[in-house]
């Protein structure tokens, strides 16, 4: 893949970007690109040597980079604790590989994986992707001899603010967010990799639809703002239709202030901000032309 680097970042971080030591080592596929969308995948193959990504967009995965090598050598000697270990199974004819961030063999068994994310990405509990994800590590584990206890995600929000914590209490109160993941029973992990495999496969061939979810889509709403401020009345509900908005503006003015109700268009925002291969995707550009009505 081209790094270019549109905004003149410094040489450093450019090179650091352009020497990405990933490496998903002799598989045909990785747990990373199991649980990914089939589309996103097959387009990637298939332009593999079309790809052009800013050293910008790399930001925050040099990030996660850099605080994943901080904590494997805050484990230096730790004869307890395995990080960074990458392991590999058969399934169906597909040599999988897969890298766990850290595991802890003490009394309790726990699989840790780290994530240096966004609040958006843990505010309604564990993203499926990464229940999945942390429960196929776990049978690789099993396959290898371990036994694991625990589950559970460790993540670092990049977006936290100490301001916002202290004057919302729904707000998360702490930069780092630790969540347990369900531990899957075998049969349901062995059958999840299968039906990934079978997509996986059938997207060389014919190319599937990503699913909204798979797009990270968010819907468009309307939000009620007050005496014209910027933001919408903090706490308040999202309304799916104009009508709905109205009539709450309508009644919340009874208390004396001016209230407005403005529209937010919905945004699909893994193909708009993460897919490296959107512009090459014609449900994308078929899916902006309708939301732009041309």
């Amino acid at each position: 893949m081209k790094v270019t680097n549109i905004l003149g970042l410094p040489e450093s971080i450019v090179r650091a970007v352009q020497n990405d030591p990933y490496d998903r080592g002799d598989s045909h596929i990785s747990v990373t690109g199991l649980i990914a969308p089939a589309r996103k995948r097959a387009l990637e193959i298939q332009h593999a040597d079309e790809l052009v990504t800013d050293a910008a967009d790399r930001i925050w995965s040099l990030y996660g980079q850099i605080v994943h090598g901080i904590l494997e050598r805050a484990d230096l000697g730790e004869d307890e604790i395995i990080t960074e270990r990458r392991l590999f199974i058969e399934r169906h004819g597909w040599r999988i590989s897969g890298q766990f961030d850290r595991f802890i063999l003490r009394e309790k068994k726990k699989l840790q994986d780290y994530k240096f994310t966004s609040l958006w990405s843990v505010k309604d509990g564990v993203k499926p992707e990464h229940e999945a994800q942390q429960n196929i590590y776990r049978l690789m584990l099993k396959e290898n001899g371990y036994h694991v206890d625990e589950l559970e995600i460790v993540s670092i929000l990049r977006d936290w603010s100490k301001t916002r914590a202290k004057r919302d209490s729904s707000y998360p109160q702490n930069p780092v967010v630790v969540q347990q993941v369900d531990i899957w029973p075998d049969e349901k992990t062995e059958q999840f990799i299968k039906d990934r495999l079978i997509a996986h496969g059938k997207a060389q061939h014919e190319l599937p639809e990503c699913t909204a979810d798979e797009r990270w889509e968010r819907d468009s709403v309307y939000k009620i703002k007050k005496n014209n401020n910027k933001t919408a009345v903090r706490g308040h509900a999202n309304y799916k239709s104009s009508e709905e908005a109205e009539a709450a503006a309508a009644e919340m003015s009874q208390d004396g202030n001016a209230y407005s109700v403005e529209f937010h268009q919905g945004e699909a925002i893994r193909c708009e901000m993460y897919c490296e291969v959107a512009n090459h995707c014609l449900q994308w550009r078929a899916l902006n032309k309708n939301k732009l009505g041309v």
